[in-house]
């Protein structure tokens, strides 16, 4: 099908912990402000909204999907919400694109939100952890950071990584969020650090520290997908196109992936151990496909990405299932900085989840956006400065990523 699909705008809240406001005015602000950028684009352009919403936990408050459509005045245009753990806005994202290529809708708008603040973070974590399987692993008092400290440890063991070699994706995140007045980071801390502070802070589950770890926070976010006729007429120049879009899925629990068939039938016994992300390296290459891009080629084609940062660990494993680099060259990778700003492939400069914040149901979206603004060449209008802005980017990746890679996305995105 050669159809395109096309982002066209889009916004992301201020993400923060707390932040006074309803998802119904976090999701009209985020759409005021796409209005601001594409003056053409209005309400009545939309044809079908799909609903990001993790955890209705938090609000206490069942299909809130329908009091944000209703406050919207969409009533009559069909909708639904998409759940899915932490790839809860790559999967909104990708029910979007699919509605588009599919020639059924030409306009789709895609909104995003968490109020994570309405609990205290213990609570948040325990919240969280109702995500893993609850008649397993949360009755032996698992939670998320648990989880990946054990992953993260068995990883850095394998690969000869070192504590140090994880936490300068913590310091690159935060301190690339101080460019970045809507980041989480910014708006408290607002500090660049060092691999030492990283080190220096308090510790979560060895080998994890506390700036290892992602932001818990309230947030909303909205991205306008269009067809790409739609997005010449009303928002030329400001849009990229979606080249490729891949979504799969892992076990729920780690220890389960140790010679899964499916997984030894696709990519030969051994993998992946419990430390690999299979549902990454699959929808990555799914999507790299779609886009012509040949894996052992991807590190070099892709000029900035915003990858689903939720711990240190989780960002340096993606890199390898990424196809990025492999098991022999993974610490040059790392220790060679080739994912700050001044390396080759610049990865998080608009915080991520590390730095921007991370309210699950907005936080895909916000990947998408930043990447977006990045393409269109928007980033020195939205962030404090240019010191995060990837020039001259061609192509870009978005990933997100649910439970200890249980569900996850990637989309390759390119200007026009």
């Amino acid at each position: 099908m050669t159809r395109k699909v096309c982002i066209s705008g889009g916004a992301t809240t201020p993400f923060d912990y707390p932040l006074h406001a309803t998802p119904e005015s976090m999701i009209a602000n985020c759409i005021v402000e796409t209005q601001e950028d594409i003056p053409n684009f209005t309400l009545r352009d939309l044809e079908f909204m799909v609903y990001s919403h993790f955890s209705v936990h938090f609000g206490k408050q069942l299909c809130p999907e329908w009091i944000v459509h209703d406050h919207l005045g969409l009533v009559g245009l069909p909708h639904f919400r998409v759940e899915n753990g932490g790839n809860t806005g790559g999967s909104a994202l990708y029910a979007a694109f699919l509605a588009v290529k599919s020639g059924l809708f030409d306009v789709v708008g895609v909104a995003g939100w968490e109020t994570m603040d309405n609990v205290t973070q213990s609570q948040g974590s325990e919240f969280i952890a109702l995500a893993s399987d609850t008649r397993y692993e949360a009755l032996a008092g698992g939670i998320y950071p648990i989880y990946y400290a054990a992953m993260a440890y068995k990883f850095m063991k394998e690969h000869g990584l070192t504590e140090e070699d994880f936490a300068l994706a913590g310091m690159k995140n935060r301190t690339y969020a101080c460019d970045n007045p809507k980041a989480q980071w910014a708006r408290n801390e607002n500090k660049k650090i060092t691999v030492d502070d990283v080190m220096n802070s308090r510790l979560i589950s060895y080998p994890l520290k506390k700036y290892d770890c992602c932001l818990m926070s309230r947030g909303g976010s909205f991205a306008l997908v269009t067809s790409e006729e739609w997005a010449k007429e009303n928002a030329d120049g400001k849009y990229v196109t979606i080249d490729g879009a891949g979504l799969s899925s892992c076990t729920i629990r780690a220890g389960d992936r140790l010679a899964f068939p499916g997984w030894t039938e696709m990519y030969g016994e051994g993998y992946p151990d419990m430390t690999e992300f299979g549902a990454c390296r699959k929808s990555g290459e799914d999507a790299y496909d779609m886009a012509g891009i040949e894996y052992d080629r991807a590190a070099k084609e892709i000029d900035v990405a915003e990858i689903h940062d939720a711990f240190s660990s989780s960002e340096t494993q993606i890199y390898k299932a990424l196809h990025w680099c492999d098991k022999d060259n993974i610490k040059d990778f790392v220790r060679n900085k080739r994912t700050f700003m001044e390396g080759d492939l610049p990865v998080n400069p608009g915080g991520g989840l590390m730095g921007f914040g991370h309210p699950v149901g907005a936080t895909g979206i916000m990947s998408a956006i930043e990447c977006y603004y990045q393409l269109t060449d928007m980033i020195p209008d939205k962030h404090h400065s240019s010191d995060t802005y990837v020039r001259d980017a061609e192509t870009g990746l978005v990933n997100s990523h649910a439970g200890t890679g249980t569900s996850i996305s990637n989309f390759i995105l390119r200007r026009p």
